[in-house]
């Protein structure tokens, strides 16, 4: 008996044509398959993957390497980028059953890729081109929000961030009349 061809576009697993010392799957997906809205990052390569996908025991476990480049908006200087985000050595599980005939691990496989997308995207740290952020020095680093100083006694002191606060004086509201009651 002939098995069907997997889906396209997703990465389908036929346990009937899994060997027991496993086997290697590769190939690419669309990257429309990450779903993801017009004001973030864009998928604008395929899902490549390579994957060996053995069964040991009660489940599926797949191990290799899967990838995709994505554009997205630098939050220093907000012009556009690409990064290469690359998981090697990324392990997927999933269990199987005597009843089970396949394992789809495409939506595993995207949920990792996507939680590797940096929350904070900064063009000098893309690994597919180098380059130099515009605006970088422009702002504190992320790591002294808020920096100890000595004062001239040598104690360390913090910057009074709220101090501007106990400076502001607020006009006091004006009375209101109250307004007789309508028959």
């Amino acid at each position: 008996m002939r098995t069907p061809p997997p889906p396209a576009g997703r990465i389908f697993i036929d346990l009937h044509d899994l060997p027991l010392e496993g086997k290697e799957f590769s190939g690419e997906i669309p990257g429309e398959i990450f779903e993801l809205g017009p004001d973030g990052p864009a998928c604008v390569s395929p899902l490549r993957y390579q994957l060996h996908v053995e069964i040991a025991g009660e489940f599926l476990i797949a191990t290799g390497e899967v990838t995709a480049d994505f554009q997205m908006d630098c939050v220093r200087c907000g012009q556009p980028f690409t990064d290469r985000i690359l998981l090697d050595g990324v392990v997927a599980e999933e269990e199987v059953t005597e009843n089970s005939a396949s394992v789809d691990l495409t939506d595993r496989i995207r949920e990792d890729i996507l939680l590797a997308l940096p929350g904070y995207p900064h063009c000098d740290e893309a690994n597919l081109e180098t380059r130099e952020c515009p605006a970088a020095g422009r702002f504190q680093p992320e790591t002294s929000y808020s920096p100890v100083h000595q004062d001239e006694a040598g104690a360390n002191t913090r910057p009074d961030v709220w101090g501007a606060l106990d400076n502001l004086t607020l006009p006091k509201p004006k009375p209101q009349k109250k307004q007789p009651k309508q028959p």
